[in-house]
């Protein structure tokens, strides 16, 4: 593996982890431990406190996203200027992720408004899916790797459309997931997968709240499902079908079992973050068939050549 790769894989795996720190943000509170931005009141060290200190991780965690994001779009210019689709995508992940920080302190200076919380969370999602965007088109480069998916120039593309659409509603159901913690209607209904003992919420704000994104999470499962059969189906013909339609089916049932285990037990920390973490991962995995089934490798006589061509990158 080339260091071009090496630095967009753990960009897209440390955006995880940056998710997932950012869901132990919000579980245990802290979202204000340092009240101030970029500072933590008013220092480049947080005070010896708990919260102080759990924000202070995700700061200096998305922090390091950041800065590996800049490398990885300068890595690609350097190495990958024959790919436009490799250049371009890094570039314009620089921008999302300075984004990212501006929602990050207009989340601190409005002292956590939920809808911009919720933004916070589906921004870094979009950011994962283009540094893996950016990965798995440097490792399709690869002569190798380019070969195989060519032969399958001729299948269809519909487990791609079907991760595609799954995407766009996980996208939703994480948004309202992510407003449901800050606004604190996560609690607002007891037992599961009944609210209160009903299956519509009452006329409470919160309530309503936490059902919708019920809802949304339950219809995924018709997206998920027809996504794995179709990707299982193909298997014989696609590579990668048989190995992502089952890590995108195990993830997203215990992704459903985390979250009924986060109603029954009352929604303990390292449940939440997990039940966060799991959703990251089935977008990590339906965004790896999104990239499979319609990135074109480009041919080896279109690719121009690079300067500094004997550095290893």
């Amino acid at each position: 593996m080339k260091l071009a790769q090496r630095v967009a894989l753990a960009t897209a795996l440390l955006t995880v982890v940056l998710i997932a720190i950012g869901a132990y943000v919000r579980a245990t509170g802290s979202g204000l431990g340092c009240p101030d931005w970029p500072t933590c009141h008013g220092g480049a060290i947080p005070p010896n406190n708990r919260h102080s200190i759990i924000e202070y991780l995700h700061r200096f965690v998305a922090s390091s996203v950041g800065l590996l994001v800049i490398a990885t779009a300068v890595l690609a210019w350097k190495r990958y200027r024959h790919a436009n689709f490799i250049v371009w995508t890094s570039i314009v992940a620089v921008p999302l992720v300075g984004l990212q920080g501006v929602l990050g302190a207009i989340t601190v200076y409005r002292e956590l408004p939920p809808e911009i919380v919720a933004t916070h969370l589906v921004a870094a999602m979009v950011v994962l899916g283009f540094e893996l965007a950016v990965y798995i088109a440097m490792y399709l480069e690869d002569p190798a790797n380019s070969g195989r998916l060519e032969q399958l120039s001729g299948a269809t593309q519909l487990p791609g459309k079907l991760a595609v659409a799954a995407i766009a509603w996980l996208a939703a159901v994480m948004w309202i997931g992510g407003y449901m913690a800050e606004s604190g209607a996560a609690t607002a209904c007891e037992g599961w997968p009944l609210c209160n003992g009903g299956v519509l919420p009452a006329n409470d704000d919160q309530e309503i709240t936490h059902m919708i994104h019920r809802y949304l999470a339950g219809l995924l499962v018709f997206f998920i499902a027809a996504f794995v059969v179709v990707a299982w189906r193909r298997r014989g013909e696609l590579f990668w079908a048989a190995p992502v339609a089952i890590a995108t089916a195990v993830l997203y049932i215990a992704q459903v079992l985390v979250g009924a285990f986060n109603v029954w037990y009352a929604f303990p920390d390292w449940l939440t973050v997990s039940h966060t973490a799991l959703a990251a991962c089935v977008w990590f995995t339906l965004s790896i068939a999104v990239l499979f089934t319609f990135y074109s490798p480009v041919p080896a006589k279109e690719r121009r050549p690079v300067s500094n061509a004997g550095v290893t990158a």
